[in-house]
């Protein structure tokens, strides 16, 4: 089960997908000098893509569900288990996005599909 901080705040149909860690580097050249010199500036981080479905019982607990995955967008930093178990230390909520459209199932349930994008530190 994904969770961060140690809270299931990803609702159902959750899928993630994390890049590949970033690393800089600077190339250098001499003039006379046959070759390139490359120096390691070390790693930039990745992000993870969260996507999946908040849901409520009614309107008041699919509000207090956004509010949950909203009071994590507080820049510090937390560990997160993604789908596939793999465990990330140092991860900021950096964007939540709730996309269109918000719906209300006949028995009252409000749901609406998300995207949430995290930074790896």
């Amino acid at each position: 089960m994904a969770t961060f901080d140690g809270s299931n705040i990803f609702g159902a149909a959750v899928s993630m997908a994390t890049g590949d860690v970033e690393r800089e580097s600077q190339v250098n050249s001499f003039f006379g000098v046959s070759g390139t010199e490359v120096l390691d500036g070390g790693q930039r981080g990745t992000q993870t893509i969260a996507t999946g479905v908040l849901a409520g019982v009614d309107q008041s607990a699919f509000n207090s569900a956004v509010a949950l995955v909203r009071s994590y967008k507080d820049g510090a930093a937390y560990t997160l288990v993604d789908t596939a178990g793999v465990t990330w230390a140092n991860v900021r909520l950096a964007a939540f996005n709730l996309k269109p459209p918000r719906r209300q199932a006949s028995n009252g349930v409000v749901f609406q599909p998300y995207q949430i994008v995290f930074e790896h530190l």
